[in-house]
Formats: structure tokens, C-alpha cells, sequence
């Protein structure tokens, strides 16, 4: 009996200081393990996440390509062992792996296997926490096969159940091991994932979680057809519909999750359009014919941006200089950057180095935890980890 006390109380005492929020902001970066191993100065951060281990159709985690990703493993161990301090996370599910977490979640078993399954590999991989990218619980969004249930209306509560086993197991092994486990999760950023229909939820899911990374950035994207900011600070009058980072941080205070256990999330990536009349500023705003890449969903990451030339130095270092025949443009109120091509009337969205200064400015200003961002190796020569870095005062 004191023996079991003192276990609880451990783990008790383990769990509480986890709480307290540092005195330097977290910056937190998530890694694409099937990009292979990318040279990156990783020195600035305090957590990395690894993703995306796999969700298996029994509710075990297990990594998804192990010939092609144990390499990165290693390779973010190595990064680990040389910050003392640094925390690695490894990643479940993401857009296209989140089809079995409404089934898992659900049963009992299977919750079982998840939680025993993830410890195992925290262990085996002297890995620090589990961070639950559920994309998204009631409402699955890259699709379901044919005959497989993969959203249902229990899934926010199963979610709840889920996250208070989960801590309960990882902070009795924790006492056990004499180390905090850490539970996270990423969060989709609208109104429709704090939503839930037996009331508010979101409060109770972060109560057993260390901190809630939210994912707020594609407000807007290709999916579109308007030209418009994946990742808006703020909206002004007369922009179309689609939300801000400060709306979403603001939602999520709201429905009770502490400021202290919210990061907010930033893309190292844009989005372009083709075809989209001028209009007063540039593209803006605007109606498009089509995307202005066929290929990763027009997607534009800031290193390639850089490296095509779209982008060039200016007289204090930063990215800020048009090429290829571009103009930039500054937006106030979404404090996001753009280059637009009247001939061809391509609009690209991007976050630059300024962007990330103001927006992890932001999140000092409402106290949150700290910011995210997806992914390391769209920053391969790490202009924007080291303009939020210096920002945080990392």
C-alpha cells in the first residue's frame, strides 16, 4: 500500500511541474520522416515531432516505412543527444493516416493496444511524448474505403476517454521510469473541431494533454478558386469568409483550453493561383482560372521559393526582394507578405520572415505557450526558424 502511494504521488508531483509553462516560449517543429534525412540546424528548438508513425488496424502505433525511416530516427536521436534538454515527439496519424482512430478510440482493446503500443516506442526509442494528430474526430477529411467506419458521433468524447487513459498510463510509467511522458495533440484550428453535440469538450481533452498545437494555417488553399492567406493573423473588412489565427486562438480560450497550454501553429509553405484578375491589389481577393502548379497541391515552400529565385535578399538579409517578374505586397491586418504576376496573374500566399516574428509576437502577447510550425524541411536553410527563434527569445 505505501508502495502504491508513493508510486501515485510521484507521478502526481512529475505531472504538475510538467505544467508550469517555461520562461522561454516553446518553438516546436514538426519533421517529415518520409522526406529522408535533410541536414537542419535543429539547435533553436525545444521539441521536434516526428511524423507520422502509423495507426495499424488492431490500435498499435508502429512506424510506417521502417527501412526508409529508421535512418531519421537515428538521425533526430543524434540531434536529441547533442541539446540535452530537447524533447522528441513521435507523431500518430496526420491527413492521410487518421482513417483508424475513430475505430480505435471507440474500443476499449484497442485503446489498450494504442497506449502499451506508443510506451513501447518511447522507450525502445528514447523518445519523450506521443502527439495524437486525429484529423479529425466526428469529421474525417482525406475520405474512408468503402465498408470502414471512420468518423462517428462519439468520436470528440472517445477522444476525451482516450486522452485520460493515455495519461494516467504514461504518467504511472513515467513515475516508474522517472520521466514525464508527454501527451500532445494537433489540433484542427475552426469552429466545426470545437464543436461537439453532447457540449463544450475541448476543456476536458486538454485537462490530460501538455499542450495543444494548433494547426492554424490553411484558412484558405487550393481548394479554392478565390486567391486569399493560408495563414491570416487577423481578417480585414471585406476579405471573403475562412477565419484567422486570432479568431481560432481566441475560439480555443473561449471553450476553456488555458492560453499557457496553447502553441500556435505557422506554415513554412504557401499556396498559389493562376489566372486571377488584378484587381485593386494585386490578386487579392480575386477570382482565379486555375492553380499556378500542377503538382503538390500548388503548394510552395519557403526554401523553394528561395532557391527558384521568387525570392532574393535584401539590404538587411531577409527574403523580402521579387524576382522573376513578381511584385510583393505587404498585408496589415493578415501581416502576411504575397507576390503577384500581372501577366500571368499567379497569386502565391506565403508566411515570410517577417510574418513569423509578428505572429510569434502575437503568441507572446495572448501568453500562449509557444509556436509550431509545419514542417522543418520546407525551411532547409532555416530563415524562418531563425527569425521566430530570435523573436522567442531561443
Amino acid at each position: 500500500m505505501i508502495h502504491r502511494l508513493c508510486v501515485v504521488l510521484a507521478a502526481l508531483l512529475v505531472a504538475a511541474c510538467a505544467q508550469v509553462p517555461t520562461s522561454n516560449p516553446d518553438l516546436i517543429g514538426y519533421y517529415a520522416g518520409w522526406n529522408g534525412v535533410v541536414p537542419i540546424d535543429m539547435s533553436r528548438l525545444s521539441a521536434i515531432n516526428y511524423s507520422f508513425l502509423a495507426l495499424r488496424g488492431d490500435g498499435s502505433v508502429a512506424v510506417a516505412n521502417p527501412g526508409a525511416e529508421e535512418p531519421v530516427l537515428a538521425y533526430l536521436r543524434s540531434q536529441k543527444a547533442a541539446r540535452p534538454g530537447q524533447l522528441l515527439f513521435a507523431s500518430v496519424g496526420g491527413w492521410t493516416g487518421s482513417g483508424g482512430f475513430s475505430d480505435m478510440a471507440h474500443d476499449h482493446a484497442a485503446r489498450e493496444r494504442f497506449i502499451v503500443s506508443s510506451l513501447e516506442f518511447l522507450r525502445r526509442n528514447g523518445f519523450d511524448g506521443i502527439d495524437i494528430d486525429w484529423e479529425y474526430p466526428g469529421a474525417i477529411g482525406a475520405g474512408c474505403g468503402a465498408g470502414a467506419t471512420c468518423d462517428r458521433p462519439s468520436d470528440k468524447e472517445d477522444f476525451v476517454r482516450l486522452a485520460r487513459e493515455m495519461r494516467t498510463a504514461f504518467d504511472a510509467a513515467g513515475a516508474a521510469d522517472g520521466h514525464h511522458y508527454r501527451l500532445t495533440i494537433a489540433a484542427g484550428a475552426d469552429g466545426k473541431f470545437a464543436a461537439n453535440a453532447t457540449g463544450p469538450w475541448l476543456a476536458r481533452l486538454a485537462a490530460s494533454l501538455d499542450w495543444v498545437n494548433l494547426m492554424s494555417y490553411d484558412y484558405h488553399g487550393t481548394w479554392e478558386r478565390t486567391a486569399n492567406f493560408v495563414a491570416p493573423l487577423r481578417t480585414e473588412a471585406g476579405s471573403p469568409e475562412g477565419g484567422s489565427v486570432d479568431s481560432s486562438v481566441s475560439l480555443f480560450i473561449a471553450e476553456g483550453v488555458p492560453a499557457e497550454k496553447l502553441v500556435l501553429g505557422v506554415p513554412f509553405y504557401g499556396k498559389g493561383w493562376a489566372g486571377c484578375a488584378p484587381g485593386p491589389r494585386g490578386g487579392l481577393y480575386q477570382p482565379c482560372a486555375e492553380l499556378a502548379r500542377p503538382d503538390h497541391e500548388a503548394t510552395y515552400e519557403f526554401a523553394w521559393l528561395e532557391d527558384q529565385g521568387y525570392l532574393a535578399q535584401d539590404a538587411s538579409g531577409e527574403l523580402a526582394v521579387p524576382g522573376r517578374g513578381f511584385a510583393r505586397a505587404w498585408n496589415a491586418a493578415a501581416s502576411e507578405p504575397s507576390l503577384f504576376d500581372a501577366a500571368s496573374g499567379t497569386f502565391i500566399a506565403y508566411d515570410d520572415e517577417r510574418s513569423m516574428r509578428e505572429k510569434a509576437r502575437y503568441a507572446k502577447d495572448r501568453g500562449l505557450r509557444g509556436v509550431m510550425f509545419w514542417e522543418l524541411t520546407a525551411d532547409r536553410h532555416g530563415e524562418l526558424a531563425r527569425a521566430l527563434a530570435s523573436e522567442l527569445g531561443r
